[in-house]
C-alpha cells in the first residue's frame, strides 16, 4: 500500500502556457483495467502539494506513479 503527493504538471514552456486543474487522474491495473481517481470531496481538484487522498495497493499503479515526475510517494 502507498501513498502519494500530487506535485503538479511539468514545465513546458514551449508547449504550455497554462495548465487547468487537475481533476482526475486514470491508472492502469495489473488485470488491465482503467482506474480512475478524483479528488475527495470536498476537494473539486488535485492540490499541488497536498497528497492525492487514496491508498495506492496494484503493482502496476504504484510502479507508474514512482516514475511520474507529477507525484512524490509518502509511504
Amino acid at each position: 500500500m502507498a501513498r502519494f503527493q500530487y506535485n503538479g504538471e511539468p514545465s513546458r514552456p514551449k508547449l504550455v502556457t497554462s495548465y487547468g486543474p487537475t481533476l482526475k487522474i486514470r491508472l492502469k491495473m495489473k488485470d488491465g483495467t482503467v482506474q480512475e481517481l478524483t479528488p475527495v470531496p470536498p476537494a473539486t481538484r488535485f492540490e499541488i502539494g497536498q497528497d492525492i487522498g487514496y491508498d495506492i495497493t496494484d503493482e502496476r499503479a504504484i510502479r507508474y506513479l514512482e516514475v511520474d515526475s507529477r507525484f512524490t510517494r509518502l509511504s
